[in-house]
């Protein structure tokens, strides 16, 4: 996709973080822009954003952890906009802590919205876009963390490389249709993702904690940096839209699987 003039964008986690910077750079783009967040006033005053560069936008708040709400997005979105081009599903949250302390209710959280979610929101749009023929794309927010696992953050780690392999599976079936797959890997960038906690139900048994994100993002790349790369990708339809240059500890991790590779020969 080479141009975003008219075109019409949603973004689920739309209200803050890597989602605000996205929104921003498609209006500034000259996109139409659907701004789903689950904290509606904080969409809201995005799409005041989007409005002051003489954009349009609208809010939908929108729970990606439950299929109505996505349903709702999906019918608002044909019903204001006649439809849609460019679907970034970025909706997302983070616990960090030992594994071993890691509960079931702390996994059902992280995956429920960053796996289940992009799943959601992805099978919904991805028929309107076949429907509509003309093409179009989406962007999955999974993050390095899809590619190199570690005990300190396994559900998300987990929820992430789920988006990779749905990501990539997607793009492959897309293909036909003329829609663009890309999946969105963020490096350490200095969202509010270390306060996820919020989102809880005060009733769930908690093991992890958000906050320990923290150190990794505090000297990260500032969120509003993000929205440019990720146009960047969406025009030469990358397969992956990375921040950050990881490609030794990549290699470093392939090379591994690869090793194992050699007890067969």
């Amino acid at each position: 996709m080479e141009d975003f003039e008219g075109k019409v964008g949603v973004v689920t986690g739309g209200g803050s973080g890597i989602g605000r910077s996205i929104c921003l750079a498609l209006a500034g783009a000259g996109a139409k822009v659907v701004v789903a967040d689950i904290d509606g006033e904080n969409a809201s005053k995005v799409v005041e954003e989007i409005k002051a560069k003489g954009a349009t936008g609208f809010a939908v708040p929108t729970d990606v952890t439950r299929s109505d709400s996505v349903e709702a997005l999906a019918n608002a979105v044909v019903e204001e906009m006649g439809g849609v081009d460019i679907v970034c599903n970025n909706a997302g949250v983070y616990l960090g802590g030992d594994l071993l302390d890691t509960t079931e209710d702390d996994w059902r959280f992280v995956l429920s919205v960053n796996l289940d979610g992009v799943f959601r929101v992805g099978q919904r749009f991805s028929k309107i876009l076949r429907e509509q023929g003309r093409g179009g794309h989406i962007v999955n927010t999974a993050s390095i963390g899809g590619f190199l696992s570690h005990g300190g953050a396994v559900a998300y780690a987990a929820s992430k490389y789920g988006v990779v392999a749905y990501s990539e599976a997607l793009r492959v079936d897309l293909e036909s249709h003329g829609i663009g797959v890309s999946t969105l890997c963020p490096g350490p960038i200095r969202t509010n993702l270390a306060g996820s906690d919020r989102l809880r139900d005060p009733g769930e048994q908690a093991g992890g904690k958000s906050q320990a994100l923290w150190e990794f993002i505090r000297e990260g790349m500032e969120p509003e940096e993000v929205g440019s790369i990720v146009l960047g990708g969406i025009r030469d339809n990358a397969a992956y839209i990375f921040t950050h240059d990881w490609s030794d500890a990549f290699a470093e991790r392939f090379q591994r699987v690869l090793k194992d590779f050699e007890r067969l020969r």
